[in-house]
């Protein structure tokens, strides 16, 4: 029995074990057969730089001084202490690193946790073995599940042994479909140095890149259903979902978070809109009069200001959080919002539809994601 817990502690045996349970992961996170994944393409990096103003890198060393408060029950509380400590650090020690690390995160990790493009997940040091597949396969197999969910493509029977639809489509043509029954043109930001994925004419798409597609398609067609106008992200990541819902015609837009993502999403809205419509709250009075400006604000300001929303929308995060911001979310919500759209997973302590069970609910609704085993969309109506 000693003996076992002594190599249960050994860290070799932890990298054999994590590295075992990536392998049998990435078989289980593909939604389509192997075969249908057999496309033409080519993985691309982006090289592509881009710059912003000397005021706008001002403005973040503004904001570096603000405190996020973490308890040690959240996902968060390891990331920000063993990674995005680092670049605070860094900037403090020198501010010309500031604008250094935001216009290449992929040398870094500052965007650890809510995208790949960083140190980390980069071929040289990967440390997981699903990396490897993150940007080729498994977005393949997300540009189908796409085309699925849209009736572009027919969605496979496991129960059958034929495949059905089973010519190979070209990936532009299938593009050239999902642009069409969108009805928006698509447009890949590649707009930092590092960024993987397939090529394409519209630039490299990656996984998440499709997800936040398919996450603002959905949110439109929410507003479009219930004539919604003003809608809330919790935990925006890089900020991707919220540029497609522009595409979509949603203006209105708030995303709330911790200080890193924050800074993150101001610089890559910034870059793929433009620095004149993003706003950090230090330039925000009252979210009533800038409507049409992407507003991006800590957890403190959303629950002091106390504004209401349309439409609240949560992607892989809100089951990840401490138990007391966990607490004062789920108040909010119930609160200051007319409907709150979730996608997550239940392999933490508490699952959405738990959180939500001690309120009174008009309408609700629990699918399983299209783009993503393992997760959940789920829809509560007040």
């Amino acid at each position: 029995m000693f003996i076992f817990k002594v190599i249960k502690s050994n860290k070799i045996y932890k990298k054999a074990i994590n590295y075992l349970c990536d392998i049998l992961g990435l078989k289980y996170q593909f939604f389509n057969r192997k075969v249908l994944l057999k496309l033409n393409y080519e993985v691309v990096i982006s090289k592509k730089k881009t710059k912003l103003s000397k005021e706008f890198y001002r403005d973040i060393l503004k904001i570096l001084d603000q405190k996020d408060e973490i308890n040690i029950d959240s996902t968060w509380f390891n990331i920000a202490d063993e990674y995005h400590k680092n670049f605070i650090n860094k900037v403090k020690a020198d501010e010309s690193n500031l604008e250094i690390i935001l216009d290449n995160p992929s040398k870094f990790n500052l965007f650890y946790g809510f995208d790949n493009n960083c140190a980390s997940h980069l071929k040289t040091i990967r440390p997981r073995y699903i990396d490897y597949f993150q940007n080729n396969e498994l977005v393949i197999d997300k540009i189908l599940n796409l085309a699925q969910f849209l009736g572009i493509l027919r969605h496979n029977n496991p129960e059958r042994y034929m495949l059905v639809g089973n010519k190979k489509p070209n990936i532009e043509t299938l593009i050239d479909k999902i642009e069409e029954r969108l009805k928006i043109k698509l447009s890949f930001k590649n707009v930092f140095p590092g960024e993987e994925g397939i090529k394409t004419s519209r630039g490299i798409l990656s996984n998440r890149e499709i997800q936040a597609i398919y996450q603002a398609y959905k949110i439109k067609e929410i507003c479009k259903k219930n004539n919604y106008k003003k809608v809330l992200e919790i935990g925006g990541g890089l900020g991707r979902t919220a540029y497609y819902c522009r595409r979509f015609g949603i203006k209105d837009f708030t995303l709330v978070d911790l200080l890193i993502p924050r800074i993150c999403q101001l610089n890559y809205l910034a870059r793929v809109i433009s620095e004149n419509e993003v706003l950090s709250e230090k330039k925000i009075t009252d979210l009533e009069s800038i409507e049409e400006k992407f507003k991006i604000i800590s957890p403190d300001f959303l629950f002091k200001n106390c504004n209401n929303f349309d439409l609240i929308f949560n992607s892989d995060s809100i089951t990840e959080i401490d138990s007391l911001t966990q607490s004062k979310y789920i108040s909010f919500i119930k609160d200051n919002s007319k409907y709150f759209y979730s996608i997550n997973h239940e392999s933490n302590r508490h699952r959405v539809i738990d959180l939500f069970d001690k309120f009174k609910i008009e309408e609700t609704e629990r699918n399983l994601y299209w783009l993503r085993k393992g997760y959940l969309e789920e829809h509560f109506k007040f």
